[in-house]
């Protein structure tokens, strides 16, 4: 009987909750909903900006990107516009980027997860590992923009070393995984063990 009661009371309040506000109908126009301020059907009136890329040419003493975490990719802190488009045959980032060639044209050397298949932790001997070679999959240049909403997001680290957020992603690869007697890594034996 006091379920029944509740009940009723609920729904006669949601009812005339519901008939009073009917009457007041509230449009919000379209043009002030997103940040482009155009109707949401519009098909022109969006215009993109010209940008230019952070830096300059590769070589010329660009300063790097903070990485946003630990083991992210870093972002390419020069133009690169003007190069040709990476392909598996034709990279013109390894010809500044490999590690022999880095520290002579003041380059950021491409680390050894590059030059090792991953899949069995082979050390590939100075060669770049064919599941590599697509350098802007994971790296991209910044543009210089004003964006609408600015990005006030923190970036966490492990630890601090010589003043810089160091990095070692084969070293946190390796984390929790047991090696077998041949020095590799059985990812099974770790996944039974946890």
């Amino acid at each position: 009987m006091k379920r029944n009661v509740i009940s009723i009371v609920t729904t006669v309040i949601l009812g005339s909750t519901l008939l009073l506000g009917a009457g007041k109908e509230v449009q919000i126009a379209e043009e002030s909903l997103g940040l482009s301020k155009v109707s949401v059907d519009a098909d022109s009136g969006l215009v993109e900006k010209p940008f230019v890329y952070k830096g300059t040419a590769p070589g010329a003493g660009n300063k790097r990107i903070p990485r946003a975490y630990d083991n992210a990719p870093p972002m390419i802190p020069h133009d690169i516009s003007e190069l040709p488009i990476i392909t598996q045959e034709e990279n013109t980032c390894t010809s500044c980027h490999m590690p022999e060639v880095a520290p002579s044209v003041g380059a950021i050397p491409i680390p050894k997860t590059h030059l090792t298949n991953l899949r069995n932790m082979t050390d590939l001997k100075g060669e770049l590992y064919q599941g590599r070679w697509n350098c802007t999959q994971c790296h991209a240049p910044q543009a210089v923009l004003d964006p609408a909403v600015m990005n006030k997001f923190k970036g966490a680290y492990h630890k601090k070393i010589g003043g810089e957020y160091k990095t070692n992603l084969i070293k946190t690869l390796r984390e929790g995984v047991m090696e077998d007697a041949s020095g590799l890594f059985d990812l099974n034996k770790d996944l039974v063990a946890e």
